[in-house]
């Protein structure tokens, strides 16, 4: 049985890996409609950009397929408890943000996580604790 907190784990730090790489390639994208003064750096600009949208895509796959198992072991969770974690490993969300949305006090939240992750590993067993 997979590690279910590295599982997790995976799935919220593609997704915070991608949110970085596509804030780079709007970037490159602001830059590359500025670069009409020189061709050649336009071209440069324009070959960095489709290789970064290369790579985004192939890590958005990854992304897809890690959410996708992470979200085998979240659906075992129901109400508060899936909210939370979901919301922190899925949608990569801060705790206090996820405090706001949720209408919950901080402390709140982490105890969710907590009877979560340990729902989840009475369940699906896991070598380290919490």
């Amino acid at each position: 049985m997979a590690d279910v907190i590295a599982v997790l784990e995976r799935a919220r730090s593609l997704e915070l890996e991608i949110k970085t790489q596509i804030e780079h390639i709007e970037q490159l994208h602001r830059i590359s409609k500025r670069a009409v003064e020189s061709s050649a750096y336009a071209r440069e600009t324009v070959a960095k950009l489709a290789r970064l949208e290369r790579e985004v895509n192939t890590s958005i796959d990854l992304m897809c397929d890690a959410k996708a198992e992470a979200l085998t072991y979240i659906s075992f969770l129901t109400g508060e408890e899936r909210a939370v974690i979901e919301g922190y490993f899925i949608l990569a969300k801060s705790w206090q943000r996820l405090a706001n949305d949720l209408y919950m006090s901080e402390r709140r939240i982490f105890m969710l996580r907590k009877s979560g992750l340990d729902k989840l590993i009475r369940r699906y067993g896991d070598k380290e604790a919490i």
